[in-house]
């Protein structure tokens, strides 16, 4: 009997044992099968300007950390500075005449166009009727006076004429007595041809032109009181978003002078020095943002059922075995990757598979590029 029980124990052992060999070929199989092995990959920022230029100051070095917002780069600017200080003056120019446009004539401007009118008015309303007796005795009397200073002026050039020429006065003296003759000659003439044209009358010409100088007084009296055209306004308006837009332009080129850092990053290279001239679009400087971490792996056609976005998976690297790190499945490959086209056998479709990205949690930063991760999805 003892016997026996030995014999049904170790027959009980052995079926234990052979169901736990099953299980366990059975769960890693399982397990190995959803199984993935793909390298650690973090997103490069590639840092440029659009403007480009000389290199007046490199912040950083490689293997530095950053933060986002922080300068890296600072371009030469001061070319922009005083484009920038001009268009700013041509904002405020813009402004202050559209400001005046809206506001319209001052009460002031208003009366001096009116009283200009007036006057332009009255102006050819004398031209029309023609001179009065007292403009031409008045006009005879200052041509006689004229004719007096220019005769005295005539006599005192030939008295210092003669004077000079024993170098008895100074030749200032004489070039003094020389201008007042002329000057006199001159007003004398003057003073003929204005009575001249008031003996012979107000000509048709002159009363043209005295109307047409009224009329357009009067014209610009009616504007100064009805204020800018609706089409100036608008017209000052558009100078104005045209000079505010090209400022804006230099604010841009300003910006693009200086180099920031776009997020929390590591630089991984940095291919500028002061004093170099860099032109536009060229990549200076190239950082590693850490908390963008994802593992990229192949998933064969047979297994994608069983994956979709946003499912659970944990990661594990070599450099730190037995460690987990939490991931969940961010983007699947919409097109199969390594088979030839036609694809005719279930063989041939389980060796089609279709790239999947993960992204990981990288909380402590010990996760780096390069390594080589195993992803298992839950």
């Amino acid at each position: 009997m003892k016997q026996r029980k030995i014999v049904f124990g170790a027959v009980a052992v052995a079926l234990i044992v052979v169901v736990a060999f099953v299980f366990y070929y059975t769960w890693s199989a399982h397990r190995a099968r959803y199984e993935y092995s793909g390298t650690v990959e973090t997103r490069e920022i590639q840092i440029g300007s659009k403007v480009g230029g000389r290199v007046t100051l490199v912040s950083v070095e490689e293997g530095n950390i950053v933060k986002a917002g922080a300068l890296l780069v600072r371009f030469e600017c001061d070319d922009l500075i005083a484009q920038r200080a001009q268009a700013a003056a041509t904002v405020d120019q813009a402004q202050a005449n559209l400001d005046r446009m809206l506001r319209g004539n001052r009460p002031e401007e208003i009366e001096e166009a009116e009283a200009v009118a007036k006057a332009q008015h009255a102006a050819a309303q004398e031209a029309e009727n023609g001179p009065r007796k007292q403009e031409v005795a008045q006009a005879q009397a200052d041509f006689a006076s004229a004719l007096a200073d220019a005769a005295n002026a005539e006599i005192t050039f030939r008295r210092m004429e003669k004077l000079i020429a024993t170098d008895t006065i100074s030749r200032q003296e004489f070039d003094n007595a020389r201008d007042k003759r002329d000057a006199a000659q001159q007003h004398a003439e003057s003073a003929r041809q204005h009575l001249a044209m008031l003996q012979e009358g107000t000509r048709h010409e002159d009363v043209q032109s005295a109307e047409a100088r009224d009329r357009q007084a009067q014209a610009a009296a009616i504007l100064a009181r009805k204020g800018n055209r609706k089409e100036d306004i608008d017209s000052a308006r558009a100078q104005l978003a045209q000079a505010n837009a090209h400022l804006a332009e230099i604010d841009v080129s300003l910006k693009e002078a200086q180099l920031i850092a776009p997020a929390d990053s590591i630089i991984e290279t940095v291919s500028v020095r002061p004093g170099d001239l860099v032109p536009p679009g060229r990549i200076v400087v190239t950082a590693l943002e850490p908390s963008q971490l994802w593992v990229k792996v192949y998933v064969p056609e047979t297994d994608l059922a069983r994956v979709h976005v946003d499912q659970s998976a944990t990661v594990g690297v070599d450099g730190y075995s037995g460690r987990v790190f939490q991931g969940r499945v961010g983007q699947i490959a919409s097109q199969a990757e390594f088979l030839p086209r036609n694809v005719q056998t279930p063989d041939d479709r389980q060796h089609q598979v279709f790239g999947v990205k993960v992204y990981v949690d990288n909380p402590t930063g010990v996760l780096k590029s390069g390594m080589s991760a195993t992803v298992h999805f839950q």
